[in-house]
């Protein structure tokens, strides 16, 4: 593949100075993107931006090229991304607020029983995170969490980490999650094969950081849940130590009063974003307990949590159609107007505007909701995604200025003197990303920019696991400038040590082993 990735990117066989040179702008530019987030602390979007500028500018584009650039790989990215984050923020939202997650913990708790609750737990996390963004689906799962360690007098690591593993697999590998898409939009992979082998690896992935690094690590670490998180999510126990061999038993009531108000384990305020999104359907649509049957004298409104087989069938609706598609193109399945509607319904834009509007019924409607507490959800769906659409808008801009400024193609040159092949490529300069910036999907936005354009000429599948390197190497190494791991660490307690431990391996093993999946699924495919 490193032969391919030279060609795709239409390198000369001669070496020059100004290739070495926009090498050295690569650097440059990271460096700025790296300074600007971690030590002038500015939004990711005017970091991205002053990046991409500082890539055109030097490289010679000029600065009315620079603004061109810019606009130009912002607006295609958020037209072709964005509108896939927004629809699977609304059914995320619709999900959580109907009391479907619950749901799944409730039948999956039940049927998996104690011996095999971090299994359980870990494919509760992967069906949540289909539809939802990690941060929004980690605290939704924290009361859960708890409620599940209180059932099942389960040490609560021995629950979170599974919680943590099944939500950042399907982030890193799977589609719809931003970053995925990008990466798939950034190789012109097809989104549906890339959905098949994403699952593939994340099943691998899912189990060896879930259920199998669990086991090893629950016992060397001790988390001890804050005050302030106790009083969020339970009915005031105290705050204990939760470490192998002892084991924690809590009443957890999600809503709980003072949930709104609650404090991080350093004594500081919570954040509204983490605060308005852990405030699940229990308090803002009037959930009845999970288990509670309606009696006569409840008042007109009452929801009724979907049952299980609603909920998944609706998760997972759009997975359906998306893969049945990619089979269809695959092994020439259906052909007249069957395949057209097959095509046509497994674009990813209509696969989830239709399960947007079949949970409309599942999570709204149906389960007692009024026209007007659909509307209010669908309206509370929108403000958590801002960040993450600019961030994405901000680094297709970074990724069209790399584009136009030729630092592709030098790179592709480098590449193919130094014998490295593409998809390690993409998963280094991914994991680089990550290690620097904290972010996931700013760095398999900006690494997709830098290799997109050497997947010229790739067929279907390496194309598909190219994007998947990509998202590979952005799960590697989460570590202390990842917001995510201190919202980790606040959460169960845990040391700066401990959640190094913990979150930072987790993560490390996580794109290692999904690395080498890919790589494994590379060599059958050629």
């Amino acid at each position: 593949m490193a032969s391919q990735s030279a060609k795709a990117a239409g390198t000369a066989v001669a070496w020059t100075g100004h290739d070495t040179w926009l090498l050295a702008l690569v650097g440059l530019s990271i460096a700025v993107v790296v300074l600007l987030i971690g030590w002038a602390k500015l939004h990711a979007f005017l970091a991205l931006m002053v990046g991409a500028f500082t890539v055109s500018i030097f490289s010679g584009e000029g600065v009315g090229k620079a603004a061109d650039s810019f606009t130009t790989g912002l607006g295609n990215t958020t037209g072709k991304v964005g509108i896939l984050i927004v629809l699977g923020a609304v059914l995320g939202r619709l999900m959580a607020d109907s009391g479907g997650i619950d749901q799944i913990v409730a039948t999956l708790t039940r049927v998996a029983g104690p011996e095999r609750l971090p299994w359980a737990v870990t494919l509760i996390a992967c069906i949540v995170g289909l539809p939802m963004f990690f941060e929004v689906g980690f605290v939704m799962l924290v009361p859960l969490v708890l409620q599940i360690a209180q059932r099942a007098d389960y040490p609560v690591l021995r629950v979170g980490i599974p919680a943590m593993a099944g939500l950042a697999t399907v982030h890193a590998l799977v589609p719809p999650h931003p970053g995925v898409l990008v990466a798939i939009g950034a190789v012109h992979a097809d989104i549906g094969l890339t959905l098949v082998y994403g699952l593939l690896v994340a099943v691998p992935c899912a189990i060896v950081v879930g259920p199998l690094f669990t086991a090893y690590i629950w016992p060397r670490v001790t988390a001890r849940i804050p005050d302030s998180a106790l009083a969020a999510f339970t009915t005031g126990a105290p705050a204990r130590d939760i470490a192998a061999p002892a084991r924690a038993k809590a009443t957890v009531t999600v809503g709980a009063a003072g949930a709104d108000s609650a404090l991080l384990g350093d004594g500081t305020a919570e954040s509204p974003t983490v605060a308005a999104s852990r405030t699940t359907a229990y308090a803002s649509a009037q959930l009845p307990a999970p288990g509670h049957e309606l009696g006569p004298d409840e008042p007109e409104g009452t929801r009724r949590m979907p049952r299980f087989s609603v909920t998944i069938g609706t998760v997972l609706l759009p997975i359906a159609l998306m893969m049945l598609k990619a089979g269809c193109d695959t092994f020439d399945w259906a052909h007249g107007i069957t395949l057209t509607t097959i095509e046509f319904l497994g674009t990813p834009v209509v696969a989830l505007l239709v399960a947007v509007l079949v949970a409309l019924f599942t999570f709204g409607w149906t389960t007692g909701a009024s026209r007007r507490q659909v509307q209010e959800i669908l309206s509370r769906s929108f403000p958590p995604i801002a960040a993450v659409l600019v961030i994405v808008g901000a680094g297709g801009g970074y990724s069209q200025a790399l584009r136009d400024s030729g630092i592709n193609a030098a790179i592709g040159q480098a590449a193919q003197h130094l014998h490295i092949p593409l998809l390690l490529l993409a998963w280094l300069v991914a994991a680089l990303m990550r290690t620097a910036t904290g972010s996931g999907t700013v760095a398999t936005v900006a690494a997709a920019g830098i290799v997109g354009p050497m997947a010229q000429g790739l067929d279907g599948s390496h194309a598909a696991l190219l994007a998947l390197a990509l998202g590979s190497g952005a799960a590697f190494l989460g570590h202390v400038n990842d917001a995510s791991f201190w919202m980790f660490k606040e959460y169960f307690g845990l040391s700066v040590g401990g959640t190094l431990r913990t979150w930072t391996v987790s993560h490390t093993l996580l794109s290692l082993t999904s690395l080498a999946c890919i790589t494994a699924l590379s060599a059958v495919a050629s």
